[in-house]
């Protein structure tokens, strides 16, 4: 039988209630804290979030959006990450690391101006450093000396962002240098409206519907140079 699928997702006034149910190991309230403890603070710039299994809610985590004011090594548009757990009739079948690992991609679509995210995990908590390096996160080699538990590592995951897609000129900006230099003023026009009569085919093997604005881009090359030519006419009169 399958495991049901893990996901994240922000915590609502509609299921808030049901992450009360998230508990951790009691040896680990000191490194992670409780969801009641955390629904109870009132800090600026936190967002609360679940970690589901199916319909199960599993597992509980906070963003900082204000890390870089309470922690000098986080920069202005680094997240925190807070109170990470998972629950302890969980623990042990890799989830914490397959949530910790589904933050690369959940963050940004969440917080799209974010570089980072920064955490700090105790020195005396292996398990969680373990899991945190396997997910994604980089030991700074940095430490922070004031954790309310003992001495942390700093650890760090960069969050990358997806280049910008193409347009369809920038693709085909060899093409249309091949144009420029072998197809005469005049025949670009013809050019493209075969292109443009080739896209409204698209559905056949080859062709594409793409080819209709490929063409009418190679046709606007002689209409451009038409306009000039008209243009510097009508000045010489």
């Amino acid at each position: 039988m399958s495991m049901p699928a893990l996901s994240l997702s922000p915590i609502t006034d509609a299921n808030r209630t049901k992450f009360l149910s998230v508990s951790v190991l009691p040896d680990q309230i000191k490194f992670s804290g409780t969801v009641a403890e955390a629904y109870g603070s009132a800090e600026e710039g936190i967002d609360f979030h679940g970690i589901w299994l199916g319909d199960q809610p599993i597992g509980f985590f906070k963003i900082d959006r204000l890390y870089h004011t309470r922690y000098p090594f986080a920069g202005e548009r680094e997240l925190g990450l807070r109170a990470f757990m998972i629950d302890a009739n969980q623990q042990g079948q890799g989830i914490a690391t397959r949530a910790v690992e589904a933050l690369s991609t959940y963050i940004p679509q969440h917080y799209p101006d974010a570089q980072a995210v920064v955490l700090t995990v105790n020195m005396a908590n292996p398990g969680a450093i373990r899991c945190y390096q396997k997910g994604g996160f980089e030991d700074t080699s940095e430490t922070w000396p004031h954790g309310e538990a003992g001495p942390q590592h700093i650890m760090r995951m960069d969050l990358a962002t997806k280049p910008a897609k193409p347009t369809l000129r920038e693709r085909f900006k060899p093409f249309f240098a091949w144009v420029r230099r072998n197809v005469p003023r005049g025949m670009r026009l013809f050019l493209g409206v075969l292109l443009i009569i080739g896209g409204i085919f698209g559905f056949l093997p080859i062709l594409g519907f793409w080819m209709i604005p490929l063409g009418v881009m190679v046709a606007a090359m002689d209409v451009r140079l038409y306009r000039r030519w008209r243009s510097r006419r009508a000045n010489r009169r």
